[in-house]
């Protein structure tokens, strides 16, 4: 365990990028370019590495990424945007740091 309180789980990363996340088929033609992944059996497309990426989460025992994205799109688990017109003021008062 780290001092952060997480854990690391050392996952084999063999075949990760040839392996289809949704129906686990392993082929090697299914990895069409450097940044493309094609399924030849179920169809499933999806960025390489995003899907290597999914592999490799799935094998840690985990179902999403912290953020609860890959990266793909703007992480869900952001801030919310101020009122159109007003900047953004973080709460300093609540973490007592003192505004200058």
């Amino acid at each position: 365990m780290r001092w952060t309180g997480t854990r690391i789980v050392p996952v084999d990363p063999a075949y990760t990028s040839q392996t289809c996340y949704r129906c686990k088929v392993v082929d090697a033609h299914s990895r069409e370019s450097q940044a493309e992944y094609a399924c030849t059996s179920c169809g499933h497309t999806d960025h390489a590495d995003v899907n290597a990426a999914k592999n490799i989460l799935h094998a840690a025992g985990h179902a999403v990424s912290a953020c609860g994205d890959l990266g793909v799109t703007r992480s869900v688990k952001q801030e919310p945007a101020p009122p159109r017109g007003q900047a953004h003021q973080p709460a300093l008062s609540l973490v007592r740091i003192p505004r200058l």
